[in-house]
């Protein structure tokens, strides 16, 4: 199951991205530390990632309420990371962060195949920014 959710995940994420081509921001900071994928920034990946975790946690395991805490910590400092880095603006984290948690009980709730057809749409325009299709 969080194979499936992590799956659904990197195509949305991608998908949005290449869809809205927002420009990461301005400070952005350009150094050996840090790698890009991409050269978008909405919707924050990490957030998204960090956020569906935490919902898959909340929603399959039971554990103490320490525990929680401490993992909803975690998600949030990854978000803020994401804006002092200068990698994403705050709605990019915000909106990544919620696609993320709908994106776990999407997949929770639902059996969720596309069609092949779908998939096509969806991957199309992926493919066409890394010139693959």
């Amino acid at each position: 199951m969080l194979c499936a959710v992590m799956v659904f995940d990197v195509m949305v994420i991608g998908s949005t991205k290449a869809v809205i081509r927002r420009q990461r921001p301005a400070e952005n900071i350009e150094d050996m530390m840090t790698v890009s994928v991409d050269k978008y920034s909405f919707p924050s990946g990490h957030a998204s990632r960090a956020f569906m975790f935490v919902t898959f946690l909340f929603m399959h395991f039971h554990v103490s309420v320490l525990w929680k805490y401490t993992v909803l910590l975690w998600a949030v400092t990854v978000a803020i990371s994401r804006v002092l880095l200068g990698r994403h603006h705050v709605s990019d984290v915000i909106i990544g962060s919620l696609l993320g948690c709908i994106e776990c009980s999407v997949v929770n709730c639902c059996d969720l195949w596309l069609s092949p057809d779908l998939c096509a749409f969806i991957i199309r325009p992926i493919q066409e920014e890394l010139h693959l299709g």
